[in-house]
């Protein structure tokens, strides 16, 4: 079932928030190749349906990714932009970038430039910050950029080359955060497409702007009234102060507290316990940072994040372990069989 290729591919995939329609047409390709039906809201979220029965539990995973977009062009043809979610300053210099067309095949590669030390008259170097960047395609004039279909606003993303390290143990690369998710929901919906469950309705849901403010999640809740939502999303590791023990390979994390949401106690309980039952090692953590999970919760939902531990978030070079990937599929789709939902009234 775990397909490696897949999950590069959907990393590859550049989806910068509020920008996010070719990671959207992936899924919907894969999901009509898998007999599904999707159908996409006014805001761009993918939704899907498996399963019958009155009760019903979401599983959502948001598909953008932080990145830039362009909002002026120099007429020595620099290329300004802005950040479009919480990026670091740090992690800007010297980039490699891809700006894409919202309207056509396009990409062209460029880099966030930076003075080299021979010509800097100060010593005192500080963070640069992100207003006064650019991004060089290597074009000499404003027309000769205008000319090859780059104009404002045009989204740019981050260096999507993935790597795999310690022999496929590690998977490295910008959007991990979360395309992991991604990958996990394409997955559910391969399995539960041969075994739907017929007592309870199972939506899963790929939500767009989560970056920029949980939007898609917000729009999601005006459609759908779950009473169980299990939201799938990265866990930025490690600080013992903040996340505990948690690590990498250690298996799924349930996120039970993070800056803005706690989770359903309930849910958490019944969750443990399948794991239990069904072998699967789990991680507890607090996070910081939010979710889609504050958004449906403030729906009077059941709500737990299920995330998998991912070290160096919002830069490219985020890193996750393909064993927590698959403990992750495992776990979400035993409690989506086996969850109780009488156990959460109690």
């Amino acid at each position: 079932m775990l397909s490696i290729e897949e999950f590069l591919r959907l990393l590859e995939l550049p989806g910068v928030s509020g920008f996010e329609h070719r990671v959207r047409r992936y899924l919907l390709s894969r999901l009509r190749e898998l007999n599904l039906s999707p159908r996409v809201d006014a805001l761009g979220n993918v939704i899907v349906e498996v399963g019958e029965g009155e009760r019903t539990i979401l599983v959502s995973a948001h598909m953008d990714e932080v990145g830039l977009v362009v909002t002026h062009i120099e007429q020595d043809g620099k290329l300004r932009f802005r950040k479009v979610g919480g990026i670091d300053d740090r992690v800007l210099v010297s980039q490699r970038v891809k700006l894409y067309s919202v309207d056509s095949d396009l990409e062209v590669e460029g880099v966030i430039g930076l003075t080299p030390p021979h010509l800097q008259l100060r010593r005192d170097l500080q963070v640069v910050p992100w207003y006064e960047m650019y991004i060089d395609v290597g074009a000499d004039a404003r027309d000769e950029v205008l000319s090859i279909g780059i104009g404002t606003p045009c989204p740019a993303a981050i260096n999507k080359s993935p790597l795999l390290l310690m022999r496929s143990k590690a998977v490295s690369g910008r959007g991990v955060d979360n395309r992991a998710g991604c990958f996990v929901l394409l997955n559910l919906a391969e399995i539960l497409m041969s075994e739907a469950p017929t007592d309870r309705k199972i939506v899963l849901a790929w939500t767009v702007q989560e970056e920029i403010g949980l939007r898609g999640a917000k729009a999601l809740t005006s459609l759908l009234r779950p009473e169980v939502a299990l939201v799938l999303d990265t866990v930025s590791c490690c600080n013992p102060v903040i996340t505990g023990d948690m690590r990498l390979g250690g298996g799924p994390v349930l996120r039970i507290l993070d800056n803005e949401y706690v989770a359903s106690p309930q849910l958490v309980e019944q969750v443990l316990q399948i794991a239990r039952e069904e072998k699967i090692p789990v991680q507890v953590s607090t996070a910081g940072g939010a979710t889609d999970a504050v958004e449906l919760q403030e729906a009077n939902t059941h709500v737990l994040a299920i995330g998998i531990p991912v070290r160096y978030t919002h830069t490219s070079t985020e890193m996750c372990y393909l064993c927590d990937l698959e403990t992750w599929i495992r776990l979400v789709h035993s409690v989506i069989l086996n969850l109780d939902f009488s156990r959460l009234t109690s």
